[in-house]
């Protein structure tokens, strides 16, 4: 008899234990799925903003050397196929 109730209780403990992980995996506002998820998103998240870090740094060294003249004028060409009053521009292309 004795033997019977300590199996019910271990069997008790069992499902208590089986239904609680199932409720932190599936059922749960955090559930284990939704916070595999964001995590990937963080990190999604968090290489795009070392690429626009990394951006902006360029783009900031690009916007110092613009304030030279030089460096305008050679942008201007070689961007936006600028050219002086009374020049030709032949394109190249491999």
């Amino acid at each position: 008899m004795e033997a019977n109730k300590i199996i019910r209780d271990r069997r008790l403990w069992i499902i208590t234990i089986i239904l609680f992980l199932l409720l932190l995996t599936f059922f749960d506002k955090n559930n284990f799925i939704d916070r595999f998820k964001l995590k990937e998103q963080i990190r999604e998240l968090e290489t795009q903003r070392d690429y626009y870090l990394q951006k902006i740094a360029e783009d900031s060294a690009i916007i110092e050397q613009l304030k030279s003249d030089e460096f305008l004028e050679k942008y201007a060409r070689e961007h936006y196929m600028m050219k002086r009053e009374g020049e030709e521009i032949f394109l190249i292309e491999e």
